[in-house]
């Protein structure tokens, strides 16, 4: 355990979210976050981020924390069958009627199946099959490239496996939020194999900034809440840095009450997803809406981020606890 760096993240966090404190109120909020800690499992994030500085016991048993995320994981997901999520190569095989887009296994492809591929696809994808949260994925066009000389890169690393990906389009009223990026959406499921339902846990927008290719919130990327029922966005913006927005600081567009387009279908895609891994049955799926109406599947995430759930709308863990009770 590194005490300097919990030490230094607890006083950043307070530092953002409290400001300055007195050495007193300092002292009680180390031994409050101790207690939280001990009896509800918070990180420090937990902490500050779902405000329990300023909440009683029975305010902190609403929250999904670090260590009831894991046992969301332990309870729900058979640890031999995550690679499906985790690699992206086979993820992509697995899913491969769901995911609307041409794809090509670098560590196999030779160099006229490159050539080929980036003949058709004027702008692809570049992905580090093992990356996560937007690392490792960057965006590419044809003519910034010498291909040769791009292709013998690629298959000389050895430590590294790389997919490449076509570029996807998207709808064009969610493509206004952010055009320098795909912006999805993240349903996240729970598939109760029993009664052989999957529950809709939560929904959100993720959009980029800052001109990123990506759009994941823990890479300056900006999240919104969608109502399950409706589809309509219904809590401001928000980013990692605690900012909120009403609409996109780039471009202006608003964000609140904004209807998901064909949102039933959304809905009905990602069940059909969430069946088809019923030893993995807590997943966040990252999905787009095609300019016809049609959905298509990014990737799916079997540790999606509990933060990012209950940021700016409520804590879900009795929820949660009252579905995987059963398992």
């Amino acid at each position: 355990m590194n005490i300097s760096y919990i030490y230094n993240r607890f006083n950043q966090m307070k530092h953002d979210y409290l400001g300055e404190t007195s050495c007193f109120k300092t002292i009680l909020l180390w031994i409050d976050y101790i207690v939280a800690l001990l009896l509800h499992g918070a990180s420090i994030s937990d902490y500050f981020a779902y405000g329990f500085y300023k909440l009683r016991f029975n305010g902190r048993q609403e929250y999904i924390t670090y260590r009831r995320f894991h046992k969301i994981l332990r309870k729900c997901n058979d640890m031999n069958d995550i690679e499906i999520c985790r690699d992206k190569m086979k993820f992509n095989d697995y899913f491969s009627d769901m995911l609307g887009r041409e794809w090509l296994d670098m560590t196999k492809a030779k160099y006229d199946e490159f050539e080929s591929f980036v003949g058709r696809h004027q702008v692809f994808f570049l992905k580090d099959v093992s990356s996560y949260r937007g690392i490792g994925v960057k965006r590419y066009k044809v003519e910034d490239i010498d291909k040769e000389s791009f292709y013998k890169e690629l298959i000389r690393q050895d430590k590294v496996s790389y997919i490449i990906e076509e570029a996807i389009e998207e709808i064009g009223c969610l493509r206004d939020f952010h055009p320098w990026s795909v912006n999805t959406i993240r349903v996240v499921t729970l598939y109760d194999t029993t009664a052989n339902k999957v529950h809709i846990m939560n929904a959100r927008i993720r959009m980029g900034n800052d001109k990123n290719n990506v759009d994941n919130f823990h890479f300056h990327g900006i999240g919104a809440n969608i109502d399950i029922d409706s589809g309509i966005i219904d809590t401001k913006g928000f980013d990692v840095r605690n900012k909120l927005y009403v609409c996109h600081p780039l471009t202006e567009k608003q964000i609140v009450g904004f209807q998901i387009p064909f949102w039933n279908d959304c809905l009905e895609f990602v069940r059909k997803a969430a069946m088809r891994i019923p030893s993995v049955r807590y997943i966040g799926w990252d999905v787009v809406v095609k300019p016809n109406g049609t959905f298509v599947l990014i990737e799916a995430n079997d540790n999606a981020d509990h933060d990012f759930q209950q940021l700016y709308n409520k804590g879900l863990w009795k929820e949660y606890k009252k579905i995987i009770k059963t398992f």
